[in-house]
Parts: structure tokens; sequence; C-alpha cells
């Protein structure tokens, strides 16, 4: 960035002999302005892909969630019928007794 700076520093001086050394100095800062901006524009849009990702990766998680809570919910249904069966089965052995 340095070296960029001295380099349009040096062609600014070329170019404005006619002109004083306060100019050529604005218009480096101009440059250098605009150099941020767009270093700024490319970080804000990096911002923005991360936080896509964090909301397709927070919508994964939330339906991984849903389905195992959904197979749980089927393996608890599962397990109260047996319970029943197996009931069932422990009363008609006492009755037969």
């Amino acid at each position: 960035m340095l070296l960029m700076l001295l380099l349009l520093q040096k062609k600014f001086k070329m170019y404005n002999n006619n002109y004083n050394q306060q100019l050529s100095m604005l218009d480096i800062m101009s440059v250098i302005s605009f150099f941020i901006s767009v270093m700024n524009f490319g970080e804000n849009l990096s911002q923005s892909d991360k936080q896509d990702l964090q909301a397709d990766l927070q919508k994964n998680v939330d339906k991984l969630l849903n389905e195992i809570h959904n197979h749980l919910q089927r393996q608890d249904d599962k397990i109260d019928i047996i319970l029943a069966k197996l009931e069932e089965l422990s009363n008609d052995g006492r009755r037969n007794i």
C-alpha cells in the first residue's frame, strides 16, 4: 500500500507541475479513500455471505432436530404399545393362575 502511495505521488508530481503540492496530496487522499471503500465493500459482501450461510445452517439444524424429535416420538409410541401388550399378557397370566 505504501509503495502504491509513493508511485501515485510521483505520478501526480509529474503531471501536476503547474499545481502546488497540496493539490496532489488531496488527489492521493481521494485515491486512498476510494481503495478503502472498495476494500470495505468486499468485506461487507463477505459478512452478508456469512449471515446467509448461518441462516442456512440454522434451517438445517432446525430440520434435523425436528426429524430427531419425530423419530423419538414414534419410538415412544411403539414402547407404549409394547408396554400395553406386556401388561395385557401379565394380567392374563395372573388370571390363569
